[in-house]
């Protein structure tokens, strides 16, 4: 092995896992999120279902929001956080990628806990008193009341959870507590077997620049309003204008600023371990060097404080998050902190709410510095984000990303920009505090970091390696290790050539795109993509998902970003074309109104890096002969054109549609393909049954997700709805040969029926069925608006011909139910007799919907429901005979009328029809053989009705126009050219 990881696709990657033992394990080729894209957009509903199925989670699984966000293209990314039966699945988390309301791709950590003993043999107490007898000695916040209120923190009582070894792909039911020791130094959440008893994970809270650890939180009142004062000179930034607030108690200004967010606010530790209020104070608002470059080093604190306020403005300015955490929270920095109040602290670190600055030593001076503060409070970015676990691969992409928040927030703090030129200092860390810079992005090496995965001074992980995170190892390396990330971020920014130390060393060239970019790339990736345990790999994922979403495959951008993780051994080099054209999406309407033109819009893009001026678009209908039509014109590099087709009459039901675009000399045939489903419906005739034995006797079908696997015609073969139940009859069925899918929502539509004129008309229809009963089942909705909106179709009426259930979901079953339906395996009895496996006659009546009704209906749908859970599978469904019945009652009224006039006719395609009349219109279209093209309902409010109908979507051809008004009826022949 070359040592190089292995690119990941972003096709299609299904988790299977049955029981525990089977999880998705962490592995050098492989990253450790499931990613599942989807061809067609689907609702996030339909996207959670086949997400459950495809990785086998049973239905005692749940996902609720945590919090989302949308980019600047538009797309929502929202955070889900798994539940076992109701148990928190810890790093179990999902993400969900939509737009326009439809998602279109989900990545994230999943864990099936099934088969695991949920109820703990140890109690939480217990639990606890394992820690701290593992912690002989130590001190803890908890034990000094007014610190721990500073930090809003109290002795832990521990939650209860399912725990995932990411290592072995096992799950454990645990305690987990968030331990705050102030002897030794140290917050951590740890995690205790709620069998075993013993600890089996520990994560760090406390994050540092150089070696150590952190955790805060504390809301102190405005004492006046912040005004504008001179840091006249900070230590590291020179003369800086800060925001501080005038004590009035003490007629002395405090560094403290109410203008940003929920404040920023600098106090005085004064060389304890305590975060006590004490403030740095002056007198006149002019904080000089001969007042504060003192032996005390109160000079830092101007750092500080100045550092936070830019920090807090490049994340407000720059992507608009407001505070660390996106809800405003005050920056709270304390300087002259010591773990130890004998020993000088050389280090500042995050502790979870607040910073925590150390006075250094003789060689590294206080450390306050810019990119210092930026780093820091990126730890708290990431916990809110995508809290990465502080160990192995993720704790490394942790500390690299604080890196990259500390060089650009010192880019924009003393430069005002992220454009540039950069300084070479931007891509060093803490270069202010000494002789020698902590890490260096540009070189990592040259201070015994690694510049590229798995090469020189790689230190091996748990994740690809067998290393178990402490403290004496730094977490597996987390600090040494994000010299790769670090690297990279720097070669994608500025651009490098050289040769890289992967175990097989090769060389790369990459041109940079700039800190403007780069910074973009990564912050999305970090906010919507990144879960708990990412690995680099699923860092390359996230920034390639991100920078194809805000730029074009072939573009600039892409190619830095994919060719930066290559320098870095991470992932393969980019392979582009010169000429390339990929089909980008395909936008179809999914009407079922009778007469909608469901004419598809194709989106094609040039992904090479030549122009195109032609594109060959071919498209086959249900695998028929191929119709072939040409785009000319001009499209540049990463252009897109959107294409609209005409298909023509299609015949009743439901079409798959395969599309193609190719170019001459097109280099990449695999981004040239998509299928795409259109619908098409006509109006059904009242009393006449529908068989299904004819092909024309072909309904629509389709499934939530705009796909169409369930529904199918033809005879029943399965063990329990078979050839016995149908009598050897051609029906529709959910899947008639086995069993039907989890998480499935299927619809099977119907004709449109005309009901103004049938007194007391009534639905009817064979059915029989093998549910799993009170989780999956089938119903009858109705629609009077061409298919827009659906209601429930009657009832669950006692002594009713109907549905034999008005469940609805419950704390035991029935999570999906609505209040009616049928539901039940095909051996339990009927209600009306028999079992549910034997075809019975259903039918309702719906005389409201009728002549002389409440609402009598000119254009009513129905369609079968089905819906079935992540659970158990039957066989679902069979129909059969459906029909709709009633008395005509037009023939006693068509009379002949006044001449309506329309012209021009011939007509291609606009035609304007006049009638003397102040009763709403009745306009239907029929071509020779009867069949119903078009049909509307005007409204009309004066005497003389006048109304331009649109037919450029109708074949040429002669056809028959019939105006209704008044109960009267008149024909007249229309020609179409």
């Amino acid at each position: 092995m070359k040592g190089k990881i292995i690119t990941f696709c972003f096709s299609m990657f299904f988790l299977q896992c049955g029981i525990a033992q089977i999880n998705k394990k962490l592995n050098d080729n492989e990253p450790i999120q499931t990613i599942l894209k989807f061809e067609f957009p689907v609702s996030k509903t339909d996207a959670f279902n086949q997400f459950k199925s495809k990785n086998k989670l049973e239905k005692a699984n749940s996902y609720v929001p945590t919090y989302s966000n949308i980019d600047e293209t538009g797309r929502r990314h929202e955070h889900f956080q798994q539940y076992y039966k109701g148990l928190k699945v810890e790093f179990g988390v999902v993400i969900t990628h939509s737009q326009n309301n439809q998602v279109y791709m989900m990545n994230g950590e999943v864990y099936n806990a099934l088969n695991l003993d949920l109820i703990p043999t140890i109690d939480n107490n217990q639990a606890l008193d394992v820690i701290l007898n593992s912690k002989k000695g130590a001190k803890y916040l908890w034990e000094f009341p007014e610190d721990a209120i500073v930090m809003n923190y109290e002795k832990p009582k521990g939650e209860l959870l399912i725990l995932p070894n990411v290592k072995t792909g096992t799950v454990n039911l645990a305690y987990k507590f968030d331990i705050y020791s102030t002897e030794p130094l140290a917050r951590d959440e740890i995690y205790v077997d709620a069998h075993s008893g013993q600890i089996i994970y520990s994560n760090p809270i406390i994050k540092h620049v150089h070696d150590l650890s952190e955790n805060t939180n504390n809301s102190i009142t405005p004492t006046s309003v912040s005004v504008t004062g001179s840091a006249n000179s900070t230590k590291y930034s020179g003369v800086r204008a800060i925001k501080t607030t005038l004590n009035t108690s003490t007629n002395k200004y405090i560094l403290k600023d109410d203008t940003r967010g929920g404040g920023i606010q600098t106090f005085n530790s004064a060389k304890t371990a305590t975060y006590p209020t004490t403030n740095f104070s002056d007198n006149d608002n002019n904080w000089t060097t001969a007042e504060y470059n003192n032996a005390n080093l109160d000079q830092g604190a101007l750092d500080a404080h100045w550092g936070a306020e830019m920090t807090y403005d490049f994340w407000k300015n720059i992507f608009n998050r407001n505070s660390y955490d996106d809800q405003g929270t005050m920056l709270k920095s304390y300087v002259h902190y010591r773990s130890n109040a004998n020993t000088s602290l050389v280090n500042a670190f995050w502790n979870g709410a607040v910073m925590s600055y150390g006075d250094g030593n003789n060689s590294v001076h206080i450390l306050t510095a810019i990119d210092v503060c930026g780093h820091e409070i990126g730890h708290g970015v990431c916990s809110a984000t995508a809290n990465l676990a502080y160990q192995n691969q993720s704790g490394a992409i942790n500390e690299g990303l604080s890196d990259i928040w500390g060089a650009c927030i010192e880019q924009y703090g003393r430069n005002g920009n992220l454009t540039g030129p950069y300084a070479s200092a931007v891509f060093t860390i803490a270069e202010d505090l000494g002789s020698s810079p902590f890490r260096s992005m540009s070189a990592p090496l040259t201070h015994g970091n690694p510049d590229t995965y798995l090469g020189t001074n790689w230190t091996s992980t748990g994740d690809e390696g067998n290393c178990t995170p402490s403290s004496n190892n730094d977490q597996c390396g987390v600090h040494n290790n994000s010299g790769v990330l670090n690297h990279w971020f720097y070669i994608i920014t500025a651009g490098q050539s050289g040769t890289n130390t992967a175990p097989t060393p090769y060389s790369y060239s990459v041109s940079g795109i700039g800190m403007t970019k780069s910074s973009q790339i990564v912050y999305y990736a970090e906010r919507d993509y990144l879960t708990s345990n990412a690995t680099y790999l699923d860092m390359r994922n996230a920034t390639l998902e991100v920078a194809n979403n805000l730029y074009c495959g072939s573009s600039a951008e892409v190619i830095a970003v994919t060719n930066a993780w290559y320098a870095v051994n991470v992932g393969n080099q980019y392979v582009g074309y010169p000429t390339d054209v990929a089909l980008k999406n395909v936008t179809q309407p999914m009407s079922v109104a009778c007469g909608a033109i469901n004419n598809p819009t194709i989106t094609f893009e040039n992904s090479g890096t030549n122009t195109i001026n032609s594109v060959t678009i071919s498209y086959s209908i249900d695998g028929g002969a191929v119709t072939m039509t040409t785009w000319t014109g001009s499209l540049a590099a990463c252009q897109a054109f959107s294409y609209p087709l005409t298909l023509g009459v299609l015949s009743r039901g439901t079409h798959t549609i395969s599309f193609t675009t190719t170019t001459n000399n097109d280099g990449n045939a695999t981004n040239n393909t998509k299928t795409a489903l259109v619908l098409v419906n006509d109006s059904g005739t009242v009393n006449a049954i529908n068989t299904f034995d004819a092909t024309t006797d072909t309904l629509i079908s389709y499934d939530k997700g705009n796909t169409n696997l369930l529904w199918q015609r033809g005879q029943a073969l399965g063990s329990v709805l078979n050839n016995n139940t149908t009598g050897g009859s051609k029906v529709y069925g959910t899947n008639l040969s086995g069993l039907y899918p989890d998480s499935m929502n299927s619809y099977l539509v119907s004709q449109c029926y005309d009901l103004t004129q049938i007194q007391n008309p009534v639905i009817k229809f064979d059915m029989a069925f093998d549910l799993e009963p009170d989780y999956d089942y089938i119903n009858v909705e109705y629609s009077t608006d061409s298919g827009v909106t659906w209601s429930i179709l009657g009832d669950a009426s006692s002594g009713s011909t109907w549905y034999n259930s008005a469940n609805i979901p419950n704390s035991t079953n029935c999570d999906l139910c609505v209040g009616a339906q049928w539901t039940g395996a095909g051996s339990d009895n009927n209600q009306i007799g028999g079992v549910n496996a034997d075809m019975v006659n259903y039918s309702w009546n719906m005389s409201d919907f009728g002549y002389g009704g409440s609402a009598p209906q000119s254009n009513i749908i129905f369609r079968f429901n089905f819906v079935s859970d992540p659970g158990v599978q039957y066989e679902g469904a069979v129909i059969d005979n459906f029909e709709v019945i009633g008395t005509q009652v037009l023939s006693n009224q068509k009379e002949n009328f006044e001449m309506f006039s329309m012209y021009p006719n011939p007509t291609k395609g606009i035609v304007t029809i006049n009638y003397a009349t102040s009763d709403k219109v009745k306009i239907e279209l029929y071509d020779v053989s009867g069949r119903k093209c078009f049909v509307n309902e005007y409204n009309n409010n004066t005497t003389s009705f006048s109304q331009d109908i649109n037919l450029g979507q109708i074949e040429k051809g002669v056809y028959f126009v019939t105006v209704t008004s008044e109960g009267k009826t008149q024909t007249k022949k229309l020609i179409i050219e």
